[in-house]
């Protein structure tokens, strides 16, 4: 068996896991539903994460609302804002190190701000280039 029927199978494995979860109680079999993972989970276990959205991808009529395809799917916005938040250190422009990580920007932002000293933003890129010159501390 190669490695994309492995993946494949245990997508299926793990798209019936809900199914069979909510089908056994509804025939009176009395299981305990399996709780669904949360999105930290889902966030810190990046195989499992990719196989519950295959999974939910391929039943989209059935699995929309399940717990773990919509914790898998927040999960992954979760992540892609860690790696965002890594690479520039904070998303928020009202933070002087958003626009010390980004001169060509902050440049083009101090432009703006010459024409219009009110737009959002403008304080922050000023300190960040007053912190950088050393005339302001952080």
């Amino acid at each position: 068996m190669n490695k994309s029927c492995t993946v494949q199978a245990l997508a299926v494995a793990l798209f019936l896991l809900p199914t069979l979860a909510v089908s056994a109680p509804a025939a009176g079999q009395g299981a305990p539903q399996q709780a669904p993972k949360t999105v930290s989970w889902y966030a810190n276990h990046q195989q499992e994460r990719a196989l519950r959205q295959l999974a939910c991808m391929d039943n989209p009529g059935q699995l929309a609302r399940d717990p773990d395809c919509i914790n898998a799917h927040q999960a992954s916005v979760e992540v892609a804002l860690r790696i965002a938040r890594a690479r520039t250190g904070t998303l928020d422009p009202r933070d002087p190190a958003f626009w010390s990580a980004d001169p060509n920007t902050r440049a083009a932002k101090l432009s703006m701000c010459r024409l219009n000293p009110q737009l959002d933003g403008c304080d922050a890129a000023r300190r960040s280039l007053l912190i950088e010159a050393g005339n302001a501390k952080r």
